[in-house]
């Protein structure tokens, strides 16, 4: 659901989602020789926050469980032959902050960020990361997380069913377009997970790591006041208090 239009209506509960493939989300915000270069991970990424309204200060969290697994088998394929002749540009890309700098020469933004993974349980990782950063910075930080899907020769040791990515512009102030207030705290008392309120949106969220954020954003763009609840490491969970401002 690439149009913010059909996703907001989604994400409301308005209508029902259906898998779509993915265009081939070129950003327009990035020069040609760079655009060209870009991998469907990072344009993913890119694509998230093509909405978002964030200064020239705002900090960055880019949370993704595997980051580009279709580089990490294109590297492998070339290991494998004779000649072992990795591209610069595969070398490139293959480090977990690509996007992370794509989003740099894309902005112009020099600010610090981070690039993390946590397996499963990356999403809920990235947002105690971000949110920390917000408290200690006090500093707007965007938070991106992706997963695109598994190319089919690693299929074996990973499996996702669908690309998924998630922005969220995280403040310590209240601003004219903020959508709600959130509260995390790590619990480790066995709460029921928090499903999707649209239930043809549980699909995505138990089909990829990054999916465990849309009942967030669902209640965020509801304007409900709930307690989310997604796991974490350690047979943690995450706490989630959203509230209506």
């Amino acid at each position: 659901m690439e149009d913010s239009n059909k996703s907001l209506e989604i994400l409301k509960g308005n209508m029902d989602w259906h898998p779509e493939a993915l265009s081939k989300m070129t950003p327009s915000s990035l020069p040609a020789n760079e655009a060209r270069r870009t991998t469907i991970v990072i344009r993913l990424a890119l694509k998230a926050i093509d909405s978002i309204d964030y200064k020239n200060d705002t900090l960055a969290v880019f949370a993704s469980s595997e980051g580009d697994l279709d580089i990490t088998d294109k590297i492998c394929k070339s290991l494998s032959t004779k000649e072992k002749m990795v591209s610069p540009t595969l070398f490139h890309n293959s480090v977990h902050n690509t996007p992370a700098g794509y989003f740099s020469i894309a902005t112009g933004i020099q600010t610090a960020s981070v690039s993390l993974s946590a397996g499963d349980n990356t999403f809920s990782a990235g947002l105690i990361e971000a949110l920390t950063q917000v408290l200690i910075e006090k500093n707007d930080v965007l938070l991106v997380a992706y997963d695109n899907v598994i190319p089919s020769n690693l299929e074996c040791f990973r499996h996702f069913e669908y690309p998924v990515g998630i922005a969220l512009l995280l403040s310590a102030d209240k601003h004219l377009d903020t959508i709600g207030s959130i509260e995390g705290s790590v619990i480790n008392n066995q709460k029921s997970v928090t499903q999707c309120f649209n239930k043809s949106l549980e699909k995505m969220r138990i089909g990829n790591p990054i999916g465990m954020g849309l009942p967030l954003i669902e209640a965020l763009v509801k304007g409900a006041s709930v307690e989310i609840v997604i796991p974490y490491v350690n047979q943690n969970q995450l706490s989630i208090k959203v509230n209506n401002v």
